[in-house]
C-alpha cells in the first residue's frame, strides 16, 4: 500500500529587504504548500490525502519513511512527478492553474490508476 505522504517546503531567507514586487518574482508561482488527494477509478488502491510542499519548483521532502520524490513543476504549471516507496513507483502527471490544480497517476505494479486535484495552502 503506497503510504500517505507529507511533503514539506522550504522557505528562502533574503538577507536584505526587497519591495513586494521583487519578493514576488524570486518565488515561483507554484511553490508553497498544497493539499492533494489522490482517488483511484481502477485497481484496489486507496483514497490519499497528502501535504505537500514544493520550492523551486521541485518536490522538497517526502515525510513518509522510505518514500522519496522525482519530478518537477514547470513554469507553466505542468507537473511530472513520480513517487517512490519500496517497489511502488507512482507517476503523476497534470497542471497547475493558480491555486489549484488537477491530473492523473498510475501505480502499474498494482494495477491501480485515477485521478488527483490539488489546492494551495495559504
Amino acid at each position: 500500500m503506497i503510504a500517505r505522504t507529507a511533503i514539506v517546503a522550504a522557505f528562502l531567507a533574503a538577507p536584505f529587504i526587497l519591495p513586494h514586487a521583487a519578493i514576488a518574482e524570486t518565488i515561483p508561482a507554484h511553490d508553497g504548500q498544497w493539499a492533494v488527494e489522490i482517488v483511484t477509478e481502477k485497481g484496489w488502491c486507496d483514497v490519499y490525502r497528502w501535504n505537500i510542499g514544493v520550492a523551486g519548483g521541485r518536490i522538497t521532502q517526502v515525510g513518509a519513511p522510505g518514500a522519496v520524490a522525482n519530478g518537477s513543476i514547470d513554469p507553466k504549471g505542468r507537473v511530472s512527478v513520480q513517487l517512490a516507496r519500496g517497489s511502488d513507483i507512482m507517476s503523476v502527471t497534470g497542471s497547475i492553474v493558480a491555486k489549484t490544480g488537477s491530473g492523473a497517476w498510475v501505480l502499474p505494479n498494482r494495477s491501480c490508476a485515477g485521478h488527483w486535484s490539488a489546492q494551495k495552502l495559504a
